[in-house]
């Protein structure tokens, strides 16, 4: 299997994965989203109003 890197966009600069946090109004509910995409994760890193950088948060190779 080959390795991947996921990546967590978010406004927040220090991130700890958390179940169950989130807004129920997003796409898929509440969670910790997680992409292979650093292009979604830039859009997601914007998401809140009148924000206009955020943070890429890379995972380890697994």
């Amino acid at each position: 299997m080959a390795n991947i890197i996921l990546c967590h966009g978010t406004a927040e600069k220090i991130v700890s994965p958390s179940f169950g946090l989130g807004n129920e109004k997003h796409d898929y509910g509440k969670g910790f989203y997680l992409t292979e995409s650093v292009d979604l994760a830039k859009e997601w890193a914007v998401c809140r109003p009148n924000e206009q950088n955020g943070w890429i948060h890379r995972g380890r190779k697994w």
